[in-house]
């Protein structure tokens, strides 16, 4: 399973300008050891959405929309 599946993402519609930043969650992700727990998800979400404003790069807006689905506790 990858991480895309668990947060219900599409990855075909993932623009091309965004994909690495879904290659660099991905790699997270995995590093972390694949968490699948709302907690462990909403951190590493929230810091990769950082990293990438951080350094200027595009990331799915997807991302943030699960991010706060995820802090108010709802299902996507």
């Amino acid at each position: 399973m990858t991480l895309a599946e668990i947060l219900e993402i599409d990855a075909t519609r993932i623009p091309a300008d965004c994909r690495f930043a879904m290659g660099y969650l991905e790699r997270r992700w995995r590093e972390l050891g694949s968490p699948t727990g709302v907690e462990a998800l909403t951190e590493l979400l929230d810091k990769a959405i950082c990293f990438c404003a951080d350094n200027e790069l595009r990331y799915p807006k997807v991302l943030l929309l699960r991010l706060k689905q995820m802090q108010r506790g709802e299902n996507f």
